[in-house]
């Protein structure tokens, strides 16, 4: 893999991420736009990465799901794709740094999106979520 501006490069899906830069919630939740990734027959895999520095403060917490729905639009989770606590330091996470990778399954229904959120009023650092090939 080779790197633009610092970032690692992936092949995504029809050029489209669930999130691309997108700033962490300041003590909230952040709901992205779906993508359509039905019928891939578990070649796609989700990629959560750190687009710029992460800061998130000791006890304060980051969740990344994913919720996915066919075409009645009622959404349900599909699963929790990262979670961590922050502890010691441990909020801190570099440009690029890869925080989870995810399957999606060969069930999936069609629309397909991201919920970012903190319960830290000063986050800061922004996600990528990528939906990547997996190579076959």
């Amino acid at each position: 893999m080779y790197k633009i501006d610092g970032l690692t490069n992936y092949a995504n899906v029809y050029g489209q991420n669930l999130a691309d830069a997108q700033a962490l919630p300041q003590n909230g939740t952040w709901t992205g736009p779906a993508v359509k990734l039905a019928g891939t027959l578990g070649g796609i895999e989700v990629v959560v990465r750190a687009h710029s520095a992460l800061a998130l403060a000791d006890t304060k917490t980051l969740t990344v799901k994913l919720r996915h729905a066919g075409a009645d639009l009622a959404y349900s989770d599909l699963a929790t794709v990262y979670a961590a606590t922050a502890a010691a330091g441990s909020g801190a996470k570099p440009k690029n740094a890869e925080l989870a990778r995810f399957v999606l399954p060969s069930n999936v229904k069609a629309n397909v999106l991201a919920t970012i959120a903190t319960d830290d009023a000063a986050a800061t650092g922004t996600l990528d979520i990528i939906p990547t090939y997996l190579p076959r």
